[in-house]
């Protein structure tokens, strides 16, 4: 593993309430990201507020006692920082990129938000067409169609494939105080994590925790639980057809939970499989044959689950031959064993990436927030590295035949005609 200077070591303290505070410091840099995680989100939902997690995110943004949505905007633009959130199925994610000088200013509006959200009767309306608008939005980029359907279809039954917008039907039905009320009881310190990364004062930020999120209530919401009855969809296949150039597709395999055993050699695995050009996939699909331009693999890892997903866009005539080739690459991992200058790659490959991802303070802010949450405490970089050097090619051909060699895959479509076969 080669490198310049000392790699940055996370920080975390939890403070008497439950918060947990989550810091990186790399001083040399002039930024500072900073943000709060809420571990409640969609999959924790009942079905009358589908979508509400979704919703609350965007109204966190639309006032509070001490500002209004105009203020809110104005006093994150007067001090150069630029607020984003989003919301996954295990979380939401509210941050800001600032000057590290304005780390105090910038996290004293992301707490007012968290904690005094006012979610105006206007403001609520109005944000109510601004989803609806996302939704219909979504459904009408193929892209984004298919990856939605693949998720609810893969994870049908469990509390995981419920849509993280909801649906128009739920949305249009969630009145203005079942929002308020269900934000008022998720939004508890057990459940939250405060991080930052970049040119930040740990000290500074567990105080200004302590001061400004102290009014959250001091408790955790109820553990998550996986129905025992639930198995993925694997082996199954579904085709939407609409008028189209091209079918895009899904494949899914399942996967072992977010910080498994395994978690290391499936990063070296998809790094080969689909991450890059020198990728099998990337090689054999678009280099070799011609039948895509775009084509990768990726990961989705979450507390109880995960699958490894395989994307390929490619004409109506080509899509069979597409998905028996991704297949094929699958198993081959089950087959025979990666060479080791295949293997010394890809480490090389992983290396490069998360070196370079330090010198971002906003992918920083999220990934130790996000193993802060999955394993317990922040995940160094180096640590992550140092597994990543150990994995053999035994271990993945291992690995390998464990999770994929009598699995099918589940596999979504959408284009021209009635299936990809």
């Amino acid at each position: 593993m080669h490198h310049t200077g000392k790699l940055p070591l996370p920080r975390m303290t939890t403070l008497p309430n439950g918060i947990r505070v989550v810091t990186q410091n790399v001083p040399a840099m002039q930024s500072a990201a900073v943000g709060i995680r809420i571990n409640s989100s969609t999959r924790d939902e009942p079905s009358a507020l589908a979508g509400a997690s979704h919703f609350i995110e965007h109204l966190l943004f639309k006032g509070t006692s001490r500002r209004t949505a105009d203020q809110i905007m104005e006093a994150f633009d007067a001090i150069g920082a630029k607020a984003n959130a989003y919301t996954s199925q295990e979380e939401v994610f509210f941050y800001a990129i600032s000057l590290a000088s304005e780390v105090p200013a910038t996290f004293t509006l992301l707490a007012d938000m968290f904690t005094d959200p006012t979610l105006p009767p206007v403001e609520v309306e109005k944000e109510r067409g601004v989803v609806l608008q996302e939704i219909a939005m979504n459904h009408d980029n193929p892209g984004r169609y298919l990856y939605h359907q693949f998720h609810s279809g893969f994870w049908q039954g469990h509390p995981l494939g419920s849509p993280v917008l909801g649906t128009p039907e739920s949305i249009r039905a969630i009145p203005r105080d079942a929002l308020l009320a269900y934000q008022r009881a998720c939004y508890c310190t057990h459940d939250t994590i405060v991080s930052a990364a970049g040119n930040v004062d740990h000290n500074q930020l567990v105080e200004l925790s302590q001061q400004l999120l102290c009014s959250l209530p001091a408790r955790k919401n109820p553990e998550r639980t996986l129905s025992e009855q639930w198995s993925p969809a694997a082996g199954t296949r579904q085709h939407h057809q609409r008028p189209m150039e091209q079918i895009q597709l899904y494949l899914g395999y399942p996967l072992p939970p977010a910080g498994s055993r395994h978690r290391h050699s499936l990063a070296v695995l998809n790094q080969i499989l689909g991450s890059g050009m020198s990728s099998r996939l990337f090689r054999e699909i678009r280099e070799r044959r011609s039948l895509a331009y775009s084509v990768y693999s990726n990961m989705a890892s979450y507390t109880d689950s995960g699958s490894l997903l395989i994307f390929a866009g490619t004409k109506p005539e080509h899509a069979a031959e597409a998905v028996d080739i991704c297949q094929n690459e699958v198993r081959r991992f089950c087959e025979e064993s990666v060479p080791a200058e295949v293997l010394a790659s890809a480490k090389q490959q992983i290396q490069s990436k998360r070196l370079m991802a330090l010198d971002d303070c906003e992918l920083q802010v999220r990934r130790i927030s996000n193993t802060a949450s999955i394993m317990g405490e922040p995940e160094a970089v180096e640590n992550s590295l140092r597994e990543i050097a150990q994995v053999s090619s035994d271990d993945i051909l291992l690995m390998a035949q464990e999770l994929f060699g009598t699995v099918e895959p589940r596999v979504e479509s959408i284009g021209p005609g009635t299936s990809v076969s």
